[in-house]
């Protein structure tokens, strides 16, 4: 494979999930979308737009730049969710188990209003800002003209 990852995570479904995951998660709030982390027993995702996004069109555009953000950000291969799960739940890396840091965070991506009028790239690089890592470099326009209004 070429660096990423193409392994399924599960989705979250249930109500009792979300529910964890935002009283219990990390919050990190941007002007484009809202990301929650749960250290959890495995991994799993899941794309929230809700009816202040937009309506059903608004909401699905909004819902596959979250997806895409995801999959080609710092999320989209295993060592970049080490990172992330090292970052936010450092505890994790000290605990002796079969399974690895990567596979014990739970991610919920909440779209805000704002996603409608953004790019993908936009919302990839504000994704990975929030969770810590730098923009790409091969965008550094992108970058320099969305710094000034964070």
């Amino acid at each position: 494979m070429t660096g990423r990852d193409r392994r399924p995570w599960r989705s979250l479904r249930h109500r009792s999930e979300f529910q964890k995951v935002y009283e219990h998660g990390v919050k990190k709030v941007g002007r484009l979308l809202v990301v929650y982390l749960l250290q959890a027993d495995d991994t799993a995702r899941a794309v929230v737009a809700s009816r202040k996004v937009g309506g059903a069109v608004q909401r699905n555009r909004a819902k596959r730049l979250l997806r895409e953000a995801r999959l080609l950000g710092v999320l989209g291969d295993r060592d970049g969710v080490r990172s992330v799960s090292a970052r936010f739940f450092p505890e994790t890396g000290t605990q002796t188990s079969s399974r690895s840091a990567e596979e014990r965070l739970w991610i919920v991506l909440v779209a805000r209003h704002a996603i409608l009028g953004a790019s993908s790239r936009e919302v990839q690089q504000e994704l990975d800002r929030l969770l810590g890592e730098d923009a790409p470099a091969a965008a550094p326009l992108e970058h320099s003209r969305d710094a000034a209004h964070r």
